[in-house]
């Protein structure tokens, strides 16, 4: 076996990607097993999603709703997209309290009056989500494009989730019976030195950031994981000069960053 392959678009993958671990691949509609619905959360379940008012943040979001949480916070730094997407809880659930909090992340100022309103408004937090990202048009060598572009990938994608962790992080640990969880949305670009360069590293550094939360905080029940949900066509993706053309275009998509 070579430890590459030629994806049918020409792009080189590594197989520790995971890249070629399935050739199966779900579009429009998800497998039935995966529908939310199915699942049972407890009622008082409190969940916290940066990055919620659109894409995979927003699906979250939505997605929570339907497995029974009762009370969903939803961040971003646009709330007119926020409100939208507070409309749909509510139409799967009127019963679910639901905050809408603008918040930049490399904000401490902001981070500091959320954890705030999630302590007045919910009293609690069983699940914080650390979705908010940013993609520069990182597809290129290293000595081109702005340096600024670079450094808000790092500013968002891994000192915003350590900002945001370090503030809900004792509301976490003290929520009584909690679920007691931090999810991090990585990328498959932490696997390997591939075309987004600033992505990667800061995925890679949000990976091992999960690892030091669950060796610092296991023995008191905290748990917690990076997720990469796969290869996923949002609006911050399709972006001009965010990725190639070729990558945009592809029918099998599972190498888009996000």
């Amino acid at each position: 076996m070579t430890p590459k392959e030629v994806s049918k678009e020409g792009f080189i993958f590594p197989k520790h990607t995971g890249f070629y671990f399935t050739p199966t691949q779900y579009h429009l509609t998800p497998n039935p097993a995966l529908d939310p619905s199915l699942v049972t959360l407890p009622p008082q379940t409190t969940v916290c999603i940066t990055g919620a008012g659109r894409g995979l943040g927003e699906s979250m979001a939505l997605g929570f709703a339907k497995a029974g949480a009762g009370r969903i916070i939803i961040c971003s730094r646009s709330t007119s997209e926020l409100e939208e997407v507070a409309a749909k809880i509510r139409a799967i659930n009127s019963d679910i309290q639901v905050s809408v909090v603008k918040v930049d992340v490399t904000s401490e100022e902001d981070v500091k009056s959320l954890a705030a309103i999630i302590e007045k408004e919910h009293g609690r937090l069983d699940v914080l989500i650390n979705n908010a990202g940013y993609l520069d048009a990182g597809w290129q060598p290293i000595t081109s494009g702005p340096a600024e572009d670079w450094k808000r990938v790092f500013d968002v994608n891994v000192f915003g989730v350590y900002l945001v962790t370090r503030n809900l992080l004792p509301l976490l640990l003290k929520s009584v019976g909690g679920l007691k969880t931090v999810i991090g949305i990585t990328s498959m670009s932490s696997h390997w030195a591939g075309h987004s360069i600033a992505m990667g590293m800061s995925k890679l550094a949000l990976n091992r950031f999960m690892e030091f939360l669950a060796g610092q905080y296991g023995a008191e029940g905290l748990m917690s994981y990076s997720l990469h949900p796969g290869g996923v066509k949002t609006k911050m993706s399709q972006e001009d000069g965010k990725v190639p053309k070729e990558l945009q275009e592809s029918e099998s998509n599972s190498h888009l960053l996000i």
